[in-house]
């Protein structure tokens, strides 16, 4: 009996796998550069939500539309992580999340074609790569401002 062929296509993000990687293999590597050399890190709160947005299984239903915020207010709105964790920590001392963003109803995977997924970004050196993060955070935002979420999450 002849084995099946390996998925060459992400079934949640359409993207496409190489013959070293993944979405979760690529995902890795990014964290791994991220999280050792600032050069890489700068675009760290774009990576994350973009990634876990492409990937709902990771996310309940409303940690998606919360990931979603997230993203809009970084590139939208211009809020740095810094600003981030303190607007964070201020709503939790104010109005504590009623919500987990991994346990409950999990999100549905969005009916759409990415223009750009992980597989798109180029790890070769930090200015491409940050380059090529925020282009792809961009494309994310983009699809999800033009998505039809009727139904969804």
């Amino acid at each position: 009996m002849t084995q099946p062929a390996p998925a060459t296509h992400c079934p949640e993000c359409g993207g496409t796998f190489t013959a070293e990687a993944t979405c979760t293999d690529r995902y890795h590597a990014c964290m791994a550069l991220e999280l050792t050399n600032p050069d890489y890190g700068a675009v760290h709160h774009f990576t994350v939500p973009a990634y876990m947005l492409q990937h709902p299984s990771q996310l309940s239903a409303d940690g998606w539309q919360a990931m979603a915020q997230v993203l809009h207010e970084f590139l939208i709105d211009g809020v740095s992580p810094a600003r981030m964790r303190q607007l964070i920590r201020q709503q939790q001392k104010t109005q504590p999340r009623s919500f987990s963003m991994v346990k409950g109803r999990v999100a549905e995977r969005p009916s759409l074609t990415w223009r750009k997924t992980i597989m798109d970004v180029r790890l070769d050196d930090p200015a491409t790569y940050c380059a090529d993060v925020r282009a792809w955070a961009e494309a994310v935002h983009y699809d999800i401002q033009h998505l039809d979420l009727t139904g969804f999450a």
